[in-house]
């Protein structure tokens, strides 16, 4: 048989990319955890869903998660798959362990049950054995303190660091800290698939390049998980409030009135958040433009596309050493990233650099 060069070309670019499997310790074991390991179990057999189903060579069942951390005495010292309803998993064995924190507990656990934690050196040499490539941080929102300590120890333990929260973790000290030994920590705050942030900032960039003019906008979030709880603390609201805010103002042209964040905990929505939507932009002749909707999606679901997608272009860019693309990686992926990007243009950037 024939072998064209471009299918030689073919076949040593895919012996070039990364092909080994990407270790996870998860930290938080909640509903985004839990749904991470689903989704591991489910895409064995499936690529329905997938937002990209290979990136730099790897796929969803290129991952293995090998820690799991916790703080609520109601699941540490059990194992995932008890955790985990309705579906099995080659990771259910592992044990959840203690976490460490530095901040008051949460209220959904305080309520529930007791706090267990471990020391952080205790926790330290826990991630050494369990040798992560990759410790991806999912606390509840408002523990600032316990992100920020969690970044520190996975440099500690030699491991590159995933914060999905809004604690300020991948500053410019940091992130040397890590590629001085060969690491990645990625941050901050993580931009869902379809969520309230990347919708409005979608809506935003479409207006603009249709020459419609932004004067006036709000988002309201109302959820109903514990993350959503945890943010009803006042400072809490607030820095995510500016954060959500900051990221959205990038997509236009035009400075504008803007307010963006979480107003309220409604326990019957469960996993559920509905965003709610006002704008107000002027046309031809200053016509006005009004638009009122509402976005309802799922919390833990819509994370889990970003974080796979993120995590696997990390593991490629670890392995070619090429640092300065971790721009591209946290422009697409977080909502204060340390170089922001018009929507469009990230994932342009993205996929045009990791997407097979």
């Amino acid at each position: 048989m024939h072998i064209t060069r471009k299918e030689l070309n073919d076949d040593r670019q895919e012996k070039n990319n990364v092909s080994d499997k990407i270790s996870l310790a998860l930290i938080g074991i909640g509903n985004v955890s839990i749904t991470l390991v689903k989704g591991f179990e489910f895409y064995k057999n499936s690529t329905d869903g997938l937002w990209h189903p290979k990136i730099s060579g790897l796929t969803l069942g290129d991952f293995t998660v090998v820690a799991a951390y916790d703080i609520d005495s109601s699941k540490v010292g059990k194992n995932v798959s008890s955790l985990i309803k309705g579906s099995k998993s080659d990771f259910g064995s592992i044990i959840v362990q203690p976490g460490i924190s530095d901040d008051v507990t949460p209220s959904h656990i305080s309520q529930s049950g007791q706090v267990k934690t471990s020391s952080y050196d205790e926790f330290v040499n826990s991630l050494k054995k369990a040798k992560p490539d990759f410790v991806v941080n999912l606390i509840s929102s408002g523990m600032e303190k316990s992100g920020e300590k969690y970044a520190k120890a996975a440099l500690d333990a030699g491991c590159s660091f995933f914060n999905a929260t809004s604690a300020k973790t991948a500053t410019e000290q940091t992130r040397k800290a890590f590629e001085s030994k060969g690491l990645l920590i990625l941050g901050d705050d993580l931009m869902s698939q379809f969520g309230g942030t990347a919708f409005h900032r979608g809506m935003i960039d479409f207006m603009a390049s249709r020459g419609i003019l932004l004067q006036k906008a709000y988002q309201l979030d109302v959820g109903g998980n514990q993350d959503t709880q945890s943010t009803m603390a006042e400072e809490t609201r607030e820095r995510k409030r500016q954060i959500k805010t900051d990221s959205i103002a990038i997509e236009s042209p035009i400075p504008f009135k803007s307010t963006a964040g979480t107003t309220e905990y409604a326990e019957q929505l469960g996993d559920s958040r509905v965003s709610y939507y006002w704008m107000e932009a002027k046309g031809f002749l200053d016509s006005p433009i009004e638009l009122d909707l509402s976005l309802r999606t799922n919390d833990s679901t819509n994370g889990c596309n970003v974080i796979v997608d993120s995590i696997r272009a990390a593991k490629k860019t670890m392995a070619s050493k090429d640092f300065a693309k971790i721009d591209i990686i946290s422009a697409y992926a977080f909502k204060s990233p340390s170089k922001k990007m018009h929507i469009r243009e990230c994932i342009e950037a993205f996929e045009q650099t990791f997407v097979n």
